[in-house]
């Protein structure tokens, strides 16, 4: 399972950034509104209720927890569930620095939260972004996890607190860390059948199916081929795959090839024939047929729109 989920956390791109600090007392509550980015609160002190906005049940917050919506989904922030709530433009300033703060002045307990986004690659042809749920809780229930994540939460406060030369790039780097570190959480915390192929990740014949899908994306696999290399049969093989991980190895496989070669036309401007030779399809015209297949748009447009 390590090396697969190294392999996938590994590939997936992404810019986050810190756009708020909220100071709040109780009582208090905003809606977010929908973005076009991630958005995710951490909570540094105090405890707080996360509730998509179109329904849901509301998820309860306390301090070193966070809430990562990756979608951007319009959600309500509350110190209490089925709190009113006012937008959040009607309750943030922006300092001389750009900062963000949300201030809400009651009477009650206080609450302090780093509020953040993460601007995702396109989410379609990767294998963790195409299958998140649109809110994901990160609380560590066992406390083995807990001091790492109130550690980055904490060392991102300070920064913003009290910006140094510098500080904007360390607020990024450890955003980032921060949101790996919330896919990691969500991943390894699945329940038996939840998470769809994640879930599969458990099986360690599965786990080292997709490694070598992974590692070698340009090999040309074959069912048989792959079943070989973890010692099954390939009907058995074709089966425990498909249970697991909610497709057929050839339709991972293609998914797979498919987000590396858009990566390669958008970030190496790579030509089509040549991305999709990287990936390891043989002639253009297949490529472009896997591609549409799963993108919904020809490589040379996704190229173009890029």
């Amino acid at each position: 399972m390590a090396d697969a989920l190294t392999d996938i956390l590994d590939s997936i791109r992404m810019r986050g950034s810190i756009f708020s600090r909220a100071a709040l007392t109780a009582p208090w509550g905003f809606e977010s509104g929908t973005t076009s980015a991630g958005m995710f609160h951490a909570v540094v002190r105090g405890r707080a209720w996360a509730t998509l906005a179109d329904g849901g049940r509301p998820v309860a917050l306390e301090r070193g927890d966070m809430v990562l919506m990756p979608f951007g989904d319009n959600h309500l922030m509350t110190d209490q569930p089925e709190r009113a709530t006012r937008p959040i433009g009607e309750v943030s300033t922006t300092d001389r620095r750009g900062m963000g703060h949300l201030v809400v002045d009651g009477d009650g307990a206080d609450t302090s939260l780093i509020c953040g986004t993460v601007a995702f690659e396109p989410a379609g042809a990767h294998p963790v972004l195409s299958v998140l749920p649109r809110l994901i809780r990160v609380q560590d229930t066992t406390g083995a996890s807990a001091r790492l994540i109130e550690d980055l939460i904490r060392m991102i406060a300070d920064e913003v607190d009290a910006p140094v030369a510098g500080s904007e790039a360390v607020v990024a780097r450890l955003t980032d860390v921060l949101v790996v570190y919330a896919l990691r959480n969500y991943i390894n915390t699945l329940a038996d059948g939840e998470g769809g192929w994640m879930g599969g990740l458990r099986d360690p014949v599965i786990a080292e199916a997709l490694g070598h899908i992974h590692r070698r994306p340009d090999h040309p696999w074959t069912v048989a081929g792959l079943a070989s290399t973890v010692g099954l049969s390939r009907s058995a093989f074709h089966h425990r795959f498909r249970d697991a991980v909610g497709e057929t190895p050839s339709d991972y496989l293609t998914r797979w090839r498919v987000h590396l070669a858009g990566r390669l036309l958008r970030e190496e401007r790579f030509s089509v024939a040549a991305a999709g030779r990287q990936v390891g399809y043989q002639t253009e015209a297949s490529f472009s047929n896997a591609f549409l297949r799963v993108m919904g748009v020809r490589p040379g447009a996704y190229k173009r729109a890029a």
